[in-house]
């Protein structure tokens, strides 16, 4: 049977299952808190479905597994590592930020810190982040469906839309229930992959002894051949600048550990205790897929030393399992990597929409509007949101990894001093939170036009995390001293 045939029926089987799964959704979805929250009720299984079926997004499961085939060992190091750095960061935040009876992240702000204002600036940050990232969960669907269906990559985007915007609709109740579909089709493509690349490498000691010989190109775009040995390589052999590798933590690290995403996943779950555990246990379940991805990765660079018909390391992976490993099992590994695009996309639709209605529209413009009104504002918002995605992945990134640690360098940058601050410092104030948001926002800003990723081999997000924390720490102390003159003055 016809390649497109076999992977065309895999796809349409795979739609009409998360279709059925997602309209459950729909009927428990009654308020805000349900839409937004699943209202806090979810147990541990699912807390651990959506939280790790949200976090392996595209980027893990083409961008990962594609720069190691190119740069090996060097990836983990660029963002893997940060990733779970970051991970134990939200065990932190989950012990205090349970405390808060909260709906949106920005709604801690202005708990904390008593301003609407602030509120607001956080919920417009999440909406550009969210609508910006979730390009890289379209673009990585469109390769990945124009690749086996052999269909125009125009075409591919629009069908991740139609399957965001249901998944999107019904709330996290919905969201919930596929991510448990998605979470499970994720873990056994990769398992099945990498089982068969290891079945073909000869196993792990043969893979690993092959891949240090490797000196080719990986593909026609990287500027230059590997270096042998330079696979195994913790920095490729000077491939990947270390400076480069050592601060990407404040990109994908501090990012993911102040993403508003993974913050409302703690306040889903039905207990702080649950929280920790899904935590906890999903970083176990993440760390065993990540090991597929290595196996992965290095073990298709050995199959397939030089892939000349390919662009970016965004479209190793479904080349290799169209071309390199296919087998009766390669429909289910394409429906592996659709699962982990649409699982992220349809979780960030959500957040971008509570940023817009709650922080944004219910905070500064109608404080009275009704919760049933503001659900026909999230789900209207979740179309215009996906919408403008879309058409910004007509021209998508080159690198989903590296775009990745731009987009949540914003979070480091602005939402982690004002969040960990507030929650872990009791001096922290108004004046060094909107101080920090704002200083570590343009001094990124300010770092990327500067391309200092290129010409210093620093990622953009580090000297903005500086700028960030040094105007938050010296305007909190400013404060609290003009607060004791002022109390002096006052006993005078």
């Amino acid at each position: 049977m016809n390649k497109s045939i076999v992977y065309l029926i895999y796809f349409t089987g795979y739609t009409m299952i998360l279709l059925f799964i997602g309209k459950g959704g729909f009927k428990r979805t009654n308020n805000l808190r349900d839409f937004f929250l699943a209202n806090n009720s979810l147990g541990l299984l699912m807390s651990m479905a959506t939280f790790s079926a949200t976090w392996f997004s595209a980027a893990s499961m083409q961008g990962v597994s594609g720069s190691i085939f190119a740069y090996g060992y060097n990836t983990v190091l660029y963002a893997v590592i940060p990733w779970f750095l970051g991970a134990v960061m939200l065990v932190l935040l989950a012990t205090r930020l349970r405390e808060y009876d909260l709906m949106t992240v920005p709604e801690y702000f202005y708990i904390r810190y008593g301003s609407k204002n602030m509120q607001a600036a956080g919920g417009v940050m999440i909406v550009i982040i969210y609508i910006l990232y979730i390009i890289i969960q379209i673009r990585g669907f469109g390769i990945v469906i124009s690749e086996f269906l052999d269909i125009n990559y125009t075409f591919s985007i629009l069908l991740v839309y139609l399957f965001v915007m249901y998944t999107s609709f019904g709330g996290l109740f919905s969201v919930a229930r596929t991510d448990s579909l998605n979470i499970t089709l994720i873990v056994t493509g990769i398992f099945l992959a990498a089982i068969l690349i290891l079945k073909e490498t000869g196993g792990i000691t043969e893979m690993h002894h092959q891949a240090a010989l490797i000196d080719t190109k990986a593909f026609p775009g990287l500027p230059e051949a590997t270096e042998p040995g330079g696979l195994l390589d913790p920095f490729s052999k000077s491939a990947a600048p270390p400076l480069l590798t050592v601060t990407s933590l404040f990109g994908w690290g501090m990012g993911l550990a102040a993403n508003p995403q993974y913050a409302l996943r703690i306040h889903s779950a039905k207990s702080t205790g649950t929280a920790l555990r899904m935590i906890s246990f999903s970083v176990l379940l993440l760390a065993a897929m990540y090991i597929g991805i290595l196996i992965i990765g290095i073990g298709s660079r050995v199959l397939q030393p030089e892939i000349i018909g390919i662009q970016s390391v965004d479209e190793v992976l479904p080349f290799v399992i169209n071309n390199v490993i296919y087998s009766r099992f390669s429909g289910l590994l394409l429906i592996s990597i659709v699962a982990a695009a649409i699982s992220t996309a349809n979780s960030q639709l959500l957040v971008a929409a509570s940023g817009f209605s709650y922080d944004i529209y219910k905070n500064i413009f109608c404080p009275q509007v009704t919760e049933e009104k503001l659900l026909l504002i999230n789900r209207a918002f979740v179309f215009f949101a996906g919408t403008i995605s879309l058409l910004l992945s007509l021209k998508p990134p080159e690198s989903l990894l590296v775009y990745g640690g731009y987009i949540w360098g914003f979070f480091t940058v602005s939402f982690f001093l004002p969040l960990y601050g507030g929650l872990f410092w009791k001096k922290a104030s108004y004046k060094g939170a909107v101080a920090s948001f704002l200083s570590g926002f343009m001094v990124m800003g300010l770092a990327m036009g500067m391309n200092v990723e290129a010409r210093f081999h620093i990622h953009p997000a580090f000297p903005g995390f500086l700028a960030s924390s040094a105007a938050f720490f010296s305007m909190s102390f400013y404060s609290v001293h003009k607060k004791k003159e002022k109390n002096i003055n006052g006993n005078h």
